[in-house]
């Protein structure tokens, strides 16, 4: 059976609108406005069978990239003790990669319920929504930067997919700087060098396994000219009874309002699979086409040429054998792109087409 898209009518608009508003009380969330509290330690009261992660991307004007992901615990072990990891990865303009990731004792983790202030050994992240500071320590990449959020912050309704009838079991997501700038300094291998570039940072928290509800996703974001946009498309397994679903989620913004997040509209083709490096060549589309069109309004995002950049082994190799046995033959994996896209617009008044880059992964938990 293959993935449905959620249909796109009144009856499912009203549904959508109850799960929202169902979430949003779970939240304590009053409106659309992210407040500086959502970024802050989300499952301080369950970190026992939840996982959480604060990640950080930054693109460098010196062809560079930086990563740094605050992680709770291994998302592949939700039900299971803190065991806190900033996770660094670092590319230079030739492609070479540094990846480090290093276990620290729970009581490493030290982090705040009232805004992001996250302490992970030496490392940390404390910041507003406006304004981050970041502070990155590995054995070979080192870090100190200031984020500047460049467009309002955004989180898709409440936030929250649950994946259950009882609503007990969930994913939840906010992005506090769906674009910024950053500058300060990066040290690789002992050499120092000011720095200043793009930035983007959201944070992720839930309370199941990813692999337990999710086959794949597609996740992804852009700035180009005035245009920010984050686009996602997530594939679940057999979902609620009814089989696999596609759940999408999209922002599309300028630096000052909004144009929508409307998400029940998007849809995404793919073509031209290749094989990818992943032990059993799990493949990867060379052309994405996501559409959205709700009455006369309608934007298009063409994705090609894309770049494999990142190739990761998702498997938890120190999982109990109980879980391994529950979970034989899945062998997560991650595929990290950079690509060409037109963005050709046609919403909130606003009639453009641009071109530029897209970052974007795709996440196989199957």
């Amino acid at each position: 059976m293959h993935p449905i898209d959620l249909p796109d009518t009144p009856e499912m608009r009203e549904k959508v609108a109850r799960d929202g508003e169902y979430g949003m009380k779970v939240l304590g969330l009053d409106g659309p406005e992210v407040r500086p509290w959502e970024d802050g330690f989300r499952t301080h009261d369950m970190a026992d069978h939840a996982f959480e992660w604060w990640y950080f991307d930054m693109q460098l004007d010196d062809g560079c990239t930086l990563v740094a992901t605050f992680n709770t615990k291994p998302a592949a072990r939700a039900d299971g003790p803190l065991e806190p990891s900033v996770l660094i990865i670092h590319r230079d303009a030739q492609g070479a990669s540094i990846r480090e990731n290093t276990p620290l004792p729970a009581d490493a983790l030290r982090a705040s319920t009232d805004g992001c202030d996250v302490s992970i050994g030496d490392s940390h992240a404390k910041g507003d929504l406006a304004r981050y500071d970041l502070r990155v320590r590995g054995e070979r990449v080192q870090a100190d930067l200031v984020i500047d959020r460049a467009c309002p912050s955004w989180r898709p309704g409440a936030g929250t997919t649950f994946f259950d009838h009882a609503k007990t079991h969930f994913l939840a997501w906010v992005v506090p700087v769906p674009s910024g700038t950053v500058s300060g300094s990066v040290t690789v291998d002992g050499q120092a060098r000011q720095v200043t570039g793009a930035a983007y940072h959201d944070h992720n928290w839930g309370n199941r396994q990813m692999n337990a509800a999710l086959d794949h996703w597609y996740w992804g974001r852009a700035h180009i000219g005035d245009y920010t946009v984050v686009y996602a498309r997530l594939t679940t397994k057999g979902l609620l009874g009814v089989g696999q679903l596609h759940l999408p989620t999209v922002m599309l913004a300028t630096s000052d309002r909004l144009l929508t997040d409307d998400w029940l509209p998007l849809r995404l083709a793919t073509s031209g699979d290749i094989p990818g490096p992943a032990p059993d060549k799990q493949p990867y589309p060379t052309a994405l086409e996501w559409t959205w069109q709700a009455g006369d309004e309608h934007f298009r995002m063409s994705v090609t040429n894309p770049k494999l950049i990142e190739s990761l082994d998702m498997g938890d190799k120190d999982a109990s054998w109980r879980h391994r046995l529950l979970h034989a033959g899945e062998h997560p994996w991650y595929y990290d792109f950079t690509a060409d896209m037109e963005l050709d617009i046609h919403v909130a008044g606003v009639d453009d087409t641009v071109t530029g880059q897209t970052l974007y992964e795709k996440m196989m938990l199957r």
